[in-house]
């Protein structure tokens, strides 16, 4: 019955991550200017982001940005897929995801956001076949673990930029974040207990 569970729990995340990555992603908002700036202010006055808010959860402000125009922005498909056409439309795009993914690596970090859907496909497969060896699970576990951290600490360190461009991030961006995070820990639970399985039936054998 757990490992039902945890099946059906592995299927949900994978499923919201690739789900999310064709949701809004990222919007230019500027009636938040005013806002914005107000934030920023707030911001630099409390000094330290501390680990929650830079790695974990989202502030208030950004949970109130998702509803404020949930339809609207660029997906995460249109990211990756649309800056390079280069049309000015697309190059629009690329511009407004390197500021909130740093404002530097542009191009080469938007084709790594194609590993999302993948490795979110990869767990759903996981999920469905039988006899997936543990170290497999692990390692599609780590490399979850490895995008969400690394998007989560880039996008946190330009905190700043992103309130003064005036950019609200969106429910796909969001899903697709706490979907691999889910999904990550998911398959190394799974992992663990395929793992200490094989490891019990060695023991029986003799």
């Amino acid at each position: 019955m757990r490992m039902d569970f945890v099946h059906l729990a592995g299927r949900f995340f994978a499923l919201l991550t690739v789900i999310c990555f064709f949701l809004p992603w990222v919007r230019v908002s500027p009636d938040a200017l005013r806002k914005n700036t107000m934030e920023v202010v707030k911001n630099l006055a409390q000094g330290g982001k501390g680990v929650g808010r830079t790695l974990i959860w989202m502030r208030a402000e950004e949970w109130k940005d998702i509803w404020a125009d949930p339809a609207d922005g660029f997906s995460g498909f249109q990211l990756v897929f649309g800056a390079a056409s280069g049309t000015p439309r697309m190059k629009a795009q690329q511009e407004l995801a390197s500021v909130v993914l740093g404002g530097k690596e542009k191009q080469p970090l938007l084709g790594w956001l194609l590993l999302v859907p993948i490795l979110a496909g990869l767990g759903w497969g996981f999920f469905i076949l039988r006899g997936v060896p543990p170290s497999l699970l692990a390692l599609v576990s780590l490399m979850l673990m490895g995008m969400y951290f690394v998007l989560r600490w880039k996008m946190a360190d330009a905190y700043t930029d992103r309130l003064l461009a005036q950019l609200q991030l969106g429910p796909g961006w969001w899903g697709a974040l706490y979907g691999m995070l889910g999904l990550a820990v998911v398959c190394l639970f799974a992992a663990l207990r395929k793992h200490g399985g094989s490891y019990s039936s060695k023991i029986k054998m003799f």
